[in-house]
This record gives C-alpha cells, sequence and structure tokens, in this order.
C-alpha cells in the first residue's frame, strides 16, 4: 500500500510547534537544538495524520520509534506524547513572541532577540537571528543563533557563504559567548540595538574567508 502524504497544513502546524525539536531528545536530555528529522506517527499508521497523533522526532530517534526488538523496551507512545507536549509548553514559554514570516515581534522584557544586519562591511554582508531559549538548570539565559554570511559577491565563480546555528549563554547583560570545537569562539557584545560580534579561529569553519565577525543593527 503506497504511503499516504501527511497535509502540507498539518506538516506545517507540527514543524511550527516543535520548531524543529526532537520531543524525545527533549524529554530524556532537555536538549532543544534543532535536528535533522522527520514528523513520526506515534501510533505507527501512516494514514492517521491527525496532529495529535504526529511528533517531530531526530532521525535517530525516529528510527529506534519505528523500530521494534526483542532486547530492549522502545518508547511508548504515551511517553512520545508527554515529552512533545512538555517540549511544546517549554517552546511556547521561551518563544513567546509571536513569529510572522520569519521575523520576530520583539517584546519588550526580552530587548536582545530579533533579526540582525552587520553594518559597513562593504559588498560582504551577514544576518543573524537570536531566538531565546529557556533558562539552563544552572540559571544561564540562552539564545538560539542562527545566521547567513557571504563574503565575495563579485568573484568571477560567485560568493562563498557559510551558515550558523549556536546555543549561546549570557556571561553579562552586555556579553555572551559560545565556544565552539578546535577553539573556535563567537562572542556578543550588546549595547542598546546594536551587537558586536567577535569570532576567533573561525578559519574554515563556514567557508574560505567567510565569518559573521562585525558591527550587526537590529532591524527586528
Amino acid at each position: 500500500m503506497a504511503r499516504r502524504k501527511t497535509p502540507e497544513r498539518t506538516e506545517t502546524d507540527v514543524l511550527l510547534s516543535s520548531r524543529r525539536r526532537c520531543c524525545i531528545c527533549y524529554g530524556l536530555d532537555r536538549d532543544v537544538s534543532m535536528k535533522s528529522g522527520q514528523i513520526a506517527h506515534l501510533d505507527r499508521n501512516n494514514a492517521n495524520s491527525q496532529p495529535g497523533n504526529l511528533a517531530f522526532m531526530c532521525l535517530e530517534h525516529h528510527d529506534q520509534y519505528d523500530s521494534s526488538t526483542s532486547q530492549r523496551k522502545g518508547f511508548t507512545i504515551q511517553e512520545v506524547k508527554v515529552f512533545r507536549d512538555e517540549l511544546i509548553s517549554a517552546l511556547g514559554a521561551a518563544l513567546s513572541q509571536k513569529v510572522h514570516f520569519g521575523f520576530l515581534e520583539l517584546p519588550p522584557e526580552d530587548p536582545k532577540a530579533g533579526q540582525y544586519i552587520r553594518v559597513g562591511t562593504g559588498e560582504d554582508s551577514a544576518e543573524i537571528i537570536l531566538t531565546p531559549l529557556p533558562d539552563s538548570a544552572y540559571g544561564e539565559v540562552r539564545y538560539f543563533v542562527t545566521g547567513f554570511a557571504i563574503w565575495g559577491p563579485e568573484r568571477q565563480y560567485g560568493p562563498n557563504t557559510g551558515e550558523c546555528e549556536y546555543m549561546m549563554a549570557l556571561r553579562s547583560p552586555e556579553y555572551a559567548v559560545y565556544y565552539g570545537d578546535n577553539g573556535h569562539t563567537m562572542a556578543f557584545r550588546f549595547a542598546e540595538d546594536i551587537v558586536i560580534v567577535e569570532e576567533e579561529n573561525w578559519l574554515g569553519i563556514y567557508g574560505m574567508n567567510v565569518t559573521f565577525a562585525g558591527t550587526y543593527k537590529r532591524v527586528r
């Protein structure tokens, strides 16, 4: 029997409510990082695309959920529904501002969240979006950072581009930092509607000569 496709509107609702965070990752480890994943049918019936029967999972957990072995107890449908509802509730609290065509409407209580555009870098350009996340178990104020940068748009063979997806924590009201692999760091220094991004050991992280360092102006 051919697999029945989930209605596009229903699929969109699941992706938006989860923000592409895996409900099992969140339920087990409180992991709120964005994942590559799929929409799972919790009763394992692909013909049942009722919203209550769907949840977004990372690829690994989707495989585990759909597989059954005699060696271990798999995730139960009720267990995963609790994980899903906990995730949606946490995201609803953290992302209190509405999302409209990809831009954030900033509430006065979180002046750092929003979209920023790099200024004063000639033809090269970059933008970053800061999205609030639930505070960590240690009380850290955290943001999810997504960004897109271009270097050399006038090059004969086209520009180099790079993307970033990081989770960073505030170290003070004016300073936040992300620590990556191989000594790569990305620091944010806030001043009203301006943020200065400083990067160390970024060469090769995104693409040749692509960096997110610079001064950004908040536009949303």
